[in-house]
């Protein structure tokens, strides 16, 4: 199992339909779309029609859309698939995404 996080770039009038076209992919998670032309996501190896899709295919597939300028890999975990943590059906996986809110300003 691979799991990766990505920073895709592309030019802020592509974002959207960019960030469409990532969200329909299987095995992809879009984090953050701030609308400055950097999605943020996570992308997992994904298992379509009995085929595995490797996360790493995912990336270099979208690093060659004419849309998109790079692709950076900021974070990987490679491993083996470990058995789901007792009661894991309640655990929204995607829960993470709320400390990416920014930090409270105070006043200086």
């Amino acid at each position: 199992m691979s799991i990766l996080g990505t920073v895709v770039r592309t030019r802020p009038e592509h974002a959207a339909p960019v960030a469409q076209r990532l969200s329909a992919l299987p095995g992809v998670d879009l984090a953050l779309n701030p609308g400055d032309g950097r999605l943020v996501a996570v992308i997992e190896d994904a298992l379509v029609d009995g085929q595995t899709i490797s996360a790493a295919a995912t990336l270099a597939q979208v690093a060659q859309w004419p849309d998109v300028m790079g692709t950076s890999l900021v974070y990987e975990y490679s491993g083996p698939d470990a058995p789901p943590p007792e009661g894991s059906d309640a655990i929204d996986y995607r829960a993470w995404r709320d400390s990416l809110a920014p930090a409270p300003r105070t006043p200086t």
